[in-house]
């Protein structure tokens, strides 16, 4: 498939890595232009393991290059992931603007592109935040509709620091928030080959999937310590405990 992934963070470096070693055709968006250049060298951005071998590979076999310019990456795609980051403001209300910038982008380069094009969320947001940002600036910039001039998903990431390439590949469960069925089946195409349930539901369920996901871990988190600290005053090993436990 040939694929633009937009955002070369964290996220976006794991994704273009993975997706070039599986054979896509990979187009890396990024404003910055010192990420754009490590990557086009072969070199990866952020230290992640095994990361900096497979951005080597996807670009010296010709599957994988980066640019800042979002429209050839657009003319060059069938599929756009936006992995842009949504930072947290001072009130902890998520900041959208990175998202809205380049749906922007993505919907003026649509305007002078033939060929159906689905677009396809990584970010973490709220549930309602596709529908609500990403979908109408799409549709204002480009002047076409959604499900028909082009498609929408949400596709959440549960990738850990320290194992995203692992967990790329061995994913618990892989999950497609569709706004149509020939939206989804073009992302489910681009994961046949891992080894993990997949499920397809609507866009605003795989958003709270993200969410759930996040606070489960940490409450699973609070409760190993708070039981570590009884384990302590009773002078029992708290890990044996959670191993015993688990």
């Amino acid at each position: 498939m040939r694929i633009s992934v937009f955002g070369l963070g964290y996220v976006g470096c794991v994704s273009v890595a993975c997706m070039a070693a599986d054979g896509h055709q990979v187009i890396g968006v990024d404003i910055n232009p010192v990420k754009v250049d490590l990557i086009n060298r072969g070199q990866s951005p952020i230290v992640e393991r095994d990361l900096g071998d497979l951005l080597a590979k996807g670009v010296s076999q010709g599957r994988l290059r980066a640019t800042v310019e979002a429209t050839d990456a657009i003319q060059e795609s069938d599929l756009s992931f936006i992995c842009v980051g949504t930072p947290g403001d001072s009130n902890g209300k998520l900041d959208l603007q990175y998202v809205e910038r380049v749906s922007e982008d993505i919907g003026r380069a649509l305007q002078r592109k033939t060929g159906h094009h689905v677009i396809v969320v990584r970010s973490t947001m709220l549930p309602g935040s596709t529908d609500q940002t990403v979908l109408p600036t799409v549709e204002r910039e480009s002047g076409l509709r959604a499900g028909l001039g082009f498609g929408l998903a949400y596709n959440p990431e549960f990738l850990r620091e320290g194992s995203a390439v692992k967990d790329y590949y061995d994913p618990p469960r892989t999950v497609i928030g569709e706004l149509d069925e020939a939206s989804g089946d073009a992302v489910a195409a681009i994961y046949q080959r891992l080894d993990a349930p997949l499920i397809r539901t609507g866009i605003k369920t795989a958003e709270l999937v993200k969410y759930a996901d996040n606070a489960f871990h940490a409450l699973k988190i609070s409760f190993a310590n708070e039981l570590g600290v009884l384990a302590g005053i009773e002078g029992i090993d708290g890990h044996e405990l959670m191993d015993i436990f688990v």
